[in-house]
């Protein structure tokens, strides 16, 4: 059995989402996974290498380990994910998430509200990702004839909320109204989102907000709740295992650059605008996102309305356009295209997970909706998902950043 070495450098919820893909692989292929803690940089992987004598090793570059280098780990494979395109040139190959297509899924998300205004929140320090989406941001709002106002908060408000809640504070007021904001990452489009919040504006009317990263702990948590685009992290840590498996096998064949494109927007209150406001609706809709894969029922949802179920159902459908227990159903469907994308997922089990009654009835609803089986519908998100994934053997070229508006 090879050992491998995985170092983790996040504690964040898409950490166990990678690392279910890096299990998957190495179940099938007899490897024992040791999984470290990587927080103090180059200084702790030769003691590593020289105790553990690994057959390869799986990095997390974040935090100390985005300054590790290939050169680092002598001649153990290796394999990065969610580190800089560059470090392909230097033998090692690289798994990482479209920023590119995560900042468009967030741009659609938020031109389909038609807001005459859209902003941008960066990070506190200059990254590859970052970049890579306020370019991308920036080229879908021009085709669209338009710019976006930028924010990038200074690395020294990271260690002083206050401050930071200040100079969001202070941007978020001046910014046109209603306004569409991407925040480049759920940590930060909270942030500002709370803001916005303490300012008196109505979310989303007034301001609507996209993050990225679908980090639960943080969307599910914050009020309203946090849109947000969903990366392939399970993906993610497949490709890594594979890739390395490559190496292990043929250590002369050339690094490889993966990209990963995201699943989806998973769409909550923060950016989800309806002609006719009712708080009832809204505390609804919260409940079918949570619920609805677990068996939550129209009735349940309608009882907790103070007036009758008709009246309710009259309610929710004047504010959303639909029935309460369509939503569920779209809820619930949603869950199931997900699972779908697991091909370790047996189709019997995946009603049960994503709250149907029945295999039947998620078939019947499928055939209704798409005119396709299980089976085939599998199959074509299974083949969306591969064609999507872009592998080169050497990183695409480095962007620039465009002009761009600011305050």
């Amino acid at each position: 059995m090879q050992t491998i070495l995985v170092l983790r450098t996040t504690r964040l919820e898409c950490w166990p989402q990678k690392l279910v893909g890096i299990n998957d692989f190495a179940r099938r292929h007899a490897w024992h996974l040791q999984i470290i803690d990587c927080t103090t940089g180059t200084g702790q992987v030769a003691p590593l290498l020289a105790f553990w004598n690994p057959a390869g090793c799986i990095v997390e570059a974040d935090g100390a380990a985005s300054r590790l280098r290939p050169r680092d780990f002598g001649n153990t494979p290796v394999v990065f994910l969610d580190h800089s395109p560059e470090i392909v040139q230097e033998g090692a190959s690289v798994v990482r998430h479209d920023s590119a297509r995560i900042a468009h899924l967030a741009a659609r998300e938020l031109l389909a509200l038609d807001y005459p205004a859209y902003a941008l929140i960066g990070w506190f320090y200059p990254s590859y990702w970052m970049q890579d989406k306020i370019n991308a941001f920036q080229d879908i709002l021009s085709l669209h004839g338009k710019t976006a106002f930028i924010f990038r908060p200074a690395a020294s408000d990271q260690n002083d909320p206050t401050a930071l809640q200040r100079h969001l504070q202070s941007w978020l007021a001046r910014l046109p109204r209603p306004c569409g904001i991407f925040g480049v990452n759920d940590a930060i489009c909270e942030l500002a989102l709370s803001a916005a919040v303490s300012l008196g504006l109505s979310i989303p009317e007034e301001m609507a907000f996209v993050g990225a990263d679908d980090d639960a702990l943080i969307c599910e948590v914050t009020t309203p709740s946090l849109s947000s685009v969903r990366p392939d992290f399970r993906k993610t840590g497949l490709l890594a295992a594979e890739l390395l498996a490559e190496r292990i096998a043929h250590p002369r064949a050339p690094a490889r650059l993966c990209v990963v494109p995201p699943l989806r927007v998973v769409r909550r209150l923060s950016s989800r605008a309806f002609q006719r406001l009712d708080p009832m609706v809204k505390t609804a809709l919260e409940r079918i996102r949570r619920d609805a894969a677990d068996g939550l029922r129209a009735r349940q949802v309608l009882d907790a309305f103070p007036c009758s179920r008709r009246q309710a159902e009259i309610r929710f459908r004047a504010a959303t356009g639909h029935s309460v227990l369509e939503e569920i159903q779209d809820a619930r469907f949603a869950r199931a295209l997900e699972l779908l994308r697991n091909p370790d997922i047996a189709l019997s089990a995946i009603a049960d997970r994503s709250g149907w009654p029945s295999s039947l009835t998620l078939s019947r609803y499928v055939r209704k909706r798409l005119n396709q089986t299980l089976t085939q519908l599998r199959a074509a998100e299974r083949h969306n998902s591969t064609a999507a994934t872009a592998c080169a053997p050497r990183p695409t070229r480095k962007t620039t950043e465009p002009r761009t508006p600011s305050f």
